[in-house]
């Protein structure tokens, strides 16, 4: 009954951690600053990263952000200022609006790329059909936006909407222009440090993207603490890891053919909030922290927005080790995408402002690996949204890792304990059941350990 090859028990839970820890100083002290010294590219993101403390609504019309200029000398007298090029006459001033449509004196409009269109053509324009509000896959929105959730993880699903093509089974989403600005994602960050727990071996979604990316210099230390609304905006984040687990040494690194882009958004949700209900019953965010959840959620969109991102990748916002409730999370973010929440009343009777839409953001992914929870986030995120199977899926926290490396132990056990049963030879037997002993107590190890662990060392700082 021998075997072919040497059977080895599985490392502890803490000797994985300090390899993992082991290997991500190794990244982030010599992999990165190497990668930065040779690329001006992801060095220039790195060194521009911006911090947005509670970031106001963005008050622009139709066109792209950042391509007018506001003057005038008080609020009810600004102008919005927009130029165009004619055939010789050089570059002139454009002032005067009509329902968010610039027109020259003679009537006819100007579009967002300062070609004229006369009155006829903009007839036309106006009676175009509405996109479609649902397809099989996603839910549509406002402008066209198509909103998915998919069980993978934030790489992947980036990789998803910047290569479309390379994802003929499970992609529908519309090619990628050379010339569209980078997908964006949200990183659900630490509020407290820079990458979270990255150097202690954690592996949450932040320790997973510093892991793999050049994110974590552009996270300064006079960033922290993270604003309570808004958070750290970085153009040109390089990712150069797949998304495949820490192996050794150079394994899951991408050569530079294979490299691509990303921006990030950093910004951090409630962390273990006080939740309401009685025992046995759901238990739920209080009004109070609901609102703030919105809050934050409208300050990571306002800075979307006006960075002119179109295809973001967002995920169950804190509904992991920090605790929050999966359905208190998935209404709030579909209430900020659909423009239900309104300004702030200004006064007693005063009519609230007109809500924010969006408008540029074309395609949503809701990144969530853990199918359980994908599925939860679905239904109480409402409009009909089928959660889709992605590839990858590697991005797992500590918790679903124990769940693989226990189902592991179990199988290995059970395995023993069927050739324990066949043996005669005291000696081997006695052997054999020091080595299943050893199995049993790791899998009560794991079973016992928490789920927190990767945030534990954040409590200690408070």
């Amino acid at each position: 009954m021998g075997r072919s090859t040497q059977s080895l028990g599985l490392a502890p839970p803490a000797v994985r951690r300090d390899q993992r820890a082991k290997l991500a100083r190794h990244i982030v002290n010599k992999v990165v600053p190497a990668i930065l010294a040779s690329n001006a590219r992801a060095r220039k993101g790195a060194d521009g990263s911006q911090l947005f403390v509670d970031p106001p609504a963005n008050r622009y019309g139709d066109e792209e952000p950042g391509r007018s200029e506001t003057h005038g000398k008080g609020k009810d007298e600004e102008v919005e200022t927009m130029y165009v090029k004619r055939k010789g006459q050089g570059r002139r001033k454009i002032k005067e609006r009509d329902g968010g449509v610039l027109r020259e004196e003679n009537g006819n409009s100007i579009g967002k790329k300062g070609k004229r269109r006369a009155s006829w053509e903009e007839g036309l324009m106006s009676s175009s059909i509405a996109p479609s509000e649902q397809d099989n896959t996603g839910t549509r929105t406002r402008k066209g936006r198509n909103i998915r959730i998919i069980t993978t993880d934030t790489l992947t699903a980036a990789h998803m909407l910047t290569f479309p093509a390379r994802y003929p089974d499970v992609s529908q989403i519309a090619p990628f222009k050379k010339k569209d600005p980078n997908v964006c994602i949200l990183n659900m960050a630490s509020p407290l440090r820079p990458g979270g727990g990255i150097l202690a071996g954690a592996t949450s979604q932040e320790e997973f993207l510093c892991a793999r990316t050049t994110l974590l210099p552009s996270l300064k230390d006079s960033f922290y603490r993270l604003p309570e609304v808004g958070g750290v905006y970085t153009r040109d984040v390089l990712v150069f890891r797949d998304s495949a687990p820490l192996g050794e040494g150079t394994k899951g690194e991408l050569g530079p053919g294979e490299r691509w882009w990303v921006d990030v958004v950093t910004a951090g949700m409630l962390r273990f909030p006080e939740l309401e209900g009685e025992e046995g019953e759901e238990r739920r965010l209080s009004k109070k922290d609901r609102d703030l959840v919105v809050r934050k959620m409208m300050g990571v969109m306002r800075i979307v927005e006006s960075q002119g991102m179109r295809r973001l990748v967002l995920g169950a916002w804190g509904c992991g080790a920090y605790g929050n409730p999966v359905r208190d999370i998935a209404e709030a973010w579909r209430r900020v995408l659909d423009g239900e929440v309104g300004r702030e009343r200004k006064g007693k009777g005063a009519a609230k402002e007109e809500a924010e839409t969006w408008d540029h953001i074309e395609e949503v992914v809701f990144a969530i690996s853990n199918a359980k929870m994908a599925t939860e986030f679905a239904e109480s995120f409402g409009g009909g949204i089928a959660v889709e199977a992605g590839p990858g899926g590697h991005e797992v926290d500590e918790e679903g890792e124990e769940d693989k490396v226990a189902q592991e132990l179990r199988s290995k056990i059970s395995e023993m304990e069927a050739q324990l049963a066949q043996v005669w030879n005291p000696d081997l037997k006695t052997r054999m059941g020091v080595v299943l002993d050893g199995l049993r107590s790791q899998l009560a190890e794991r079973e016992s350990s928490g789920g927190d662990e990767n945030h534990a060392d954040e409590d200690e700082e408070e």
